[in-house]
């Protein structure tokens, strides 16, 4: 899969900024699947399937570690 220019100046912005893997994924899915004016429909989908992927185990370990640590 070829990254855009566009790609990746966000990519390295959120790498700069030092945000958690699974934040950035997020907003990666949402800030693509929401940009119907620069990113192409079929792209789109693709690129929010694969994200998706990768953003599943990470919300579940997420939950998991969140709920076992003492309150």
């Amino acid at each position: 899969m070829d990254v855009t220019p566009q790609e990746e100046m966000m990519i390295q912005a959120l790498r700069e900024a030092e945000l958690p893997p699974l934040f950035v994924l997020i907003r990666l899915r949402n800030e693509i699947s929401n940009d119907t004016a620069n990113v192409e429909e079929s792209r789109r989908e693709d690129v929010v399937r694969i994200l998706e992927q990768y953003i599943g185990p990470l919300w579940g370990d997420h939950r998991e570690e969140k709920h076992s640590k003492p309150k």
